[in-house]
């Protein structure tokens, strides 16, 4: 069994990398608004979301299944090295030609079309670096990652401002994200080489072609998800314009942070859960149940403050007027930050009792609703259109993710994970709607004490006391 301070310590290394990553194209993405203009807000919003989605075609689902594997058996570790690289070299000239082709399928502008294509070059240097995290992440050496991807990401956004200022345009940006990409991967290789056991394996044809089939329904899983990400999108250039496809990636980008913390807990929780489940289903229901209610912990605040003070942050964070549009869209899209901490963890359990299969189909189910729901009300109704979209997925996303786990695991108790957050979060939503005054930093301070307070007084009176609040809480803070 890992501690509580190793899973933390993993879940800190991969968090900080995620935000560093999201944090930089965040800061990217707010210079081009100021510096070029909503246009090229919404074609750099387009081409990332296709990269995003062709990527998991070029990392061809390998990286949960060699971390799976090298977690179980370590002396492997040079064979799935030498064997995952040849595997997303194949499979990144796939995905790059595939990109290519969406592109000429979809007639976009010629600008827009060679910003897309540029950046699709880094499809090869990212699959490689997710090859060499998996083998970070089986070892539970997870430190690496953000060690490399923080001075790279500073020298990035140090480049995109000088070349900005500079006057230069979206392209320059663009090949700045690459070179960004294919320093991350050169460093994490040289780091794999110097500090793992990886000599003394060969390459084997069969062993390649097997590892590639076992990583298909992880590919699956991935693509429908990527897909899924990035059809609003899509379907929102196509039949909107893209200044609409600006404000709903602006909406988006708020709720980036905490599906980040989601996964990235559920990630370094998820060798725990393939030693846990040795000992039976049931023995995952405690450590489940226990990473739901801390995620709620923050995720239902969170909900809370972005219904009343969204059109704020919106204003702070943009500097834009024009963004303040996509509020009526953040109100809606909002509500899944509930439903991904459910999914986040459940998914996760399903995969470490081997029930990946499950999540493939649950994903299917999920695309199909996505492409039936979303184009007739994107078409009908824009931006608003996207956001029912998303949020009518996820919902059925949830219901299909409680009924498989649920029934695995004999039960979860959604009351006991769920009310002393949802109360906290309900005293500190009726103070936000009765605040006076002009909302401002003090406003959510003061909304966020409160919420620490209710949820504290709450925790203390369930324990039965503030004597027996100690005894049950200070032992795991101090593990």
């Amino acid at each position: 069994m890992l501690s509580l301070r190793k899973i933390g310590s993993n879940a800190a290394s991969l968090l900080t990398s995620d935000v560093l990553n999201r944090t930089t194209t965040f800061v990217l993405y707010t210079l081009v608004a100021r510096y070029l203009g909503a246009r090229e807000f919404g074609q750099l919003s387009l081409a990332l979301a296709l990269f995003y989605m062709f990527q998991v075609l070029a990392v061809a689902g390998l990286k949960v299944h060699i971390t799976r594997q090298v977690a179980k058996d370590r002396t492997h570790t040079g064979a799935y090295l030498i064997h995952g690289c040849a595997a997303v070299a194949a499979s990144s000239f796939c995905s790059m030609c595939a990109l290519y082709g969406f592109v000429h399928w979809m007639r976009y502008s010629s600008s827009t079309s060679a910003i897309i294509l540029t950046l699709s070059l880094a499809l090869f240097p990212y699959a490689l670096s997710a090859v060499f995290e998996s083998i970070f992440q089986g070892w539970e050496r997870m430190r690496y990652i953000p060690l490399v991807n923080t001075s790279v990401n500073v020298a990035k956004i140090a480049c995109a401002v000088w070349l900005l200022l500079k006057g230069q345009g979206l392209y320059a940006v663009v090949l700045t994200i690459l070179g960004s990409v294919t320093a991350i991967a050169g460093i994490e290789g040289l780091i794999l080489l110097r500090q793992f056991p990886t000599r003394g394996s060969r390459f084997d044809v069969h062993f390649c072609l097997s590892l590639i089939r076992s990583g298909s329904t992880f590919l699956g899983m991935d693509g429908i998800l990527a897909v899924l990400s990035s059809l609003n999108i899509i379907l929102l250039s196509k039949v909107a314009s893209e200044t609409q496809v600006g404000l709903y990636n602006a909406a988006s980008q708020l709720m980036t942070p905490l599906p980040l913390v989601y996964q990235n807990i559920a990630l370094s929780m998820f060798p725990l859960m393939c030693q846990t489940v040795e000992n039976g289903f049931r023995s995952l229901r405690p450590l489940v149940e226990g990473a739901i209610e801390a995620l709620l912990v923050v995720a239902l605040p969170t909900v809370a403050g972005l219904f009343f003070v969204g059109d704020w942050v919106l204003s702070v964070l943009y500097k834009n007027p024009a963004f303040l549009q996509a509020f009526p869209a953040l109100r809606i899209m909002e509500w899944i930050l509930v439903s991904q901490v459910f999914t986040s963890i459940l998914g996760w359990a399903l995969m470490a009792s081997h029930r990946e299969k499950i999540n493939l189909t649950i994903i299917m189910v999920d695309g199909l609703l996505n492409l039936l729901v979303g184009w007739p009300l994107i078409s009908r109704f824009g931006l608003t259109g996207a956001a029912l979209t998303v949020l009518i997925t996820r919902t059925v996303d949830l219901i299909q993710h409680y009924v498989f786990v649920s029934r695995l695991l004999s039960g979860i108790s959604l009351w006991k994970v769920t009310w002393k957050p949802l109360a906290a979060a309900i005293c500190m939503a009726a103070y936000l709607a009765v605040a006076p005054g002009r909302v401002g930093i003090l406003t959510c301070v003061s909304a966020a004490l409160i919420y620490g307070a209710a949820l504290l007084a709450l925790a203390i009176w369930s324990s039965g006391g503030p004597r027996e609040f100690k005894l049950r809480y200070l032992p795991l803070m101090s593990k």
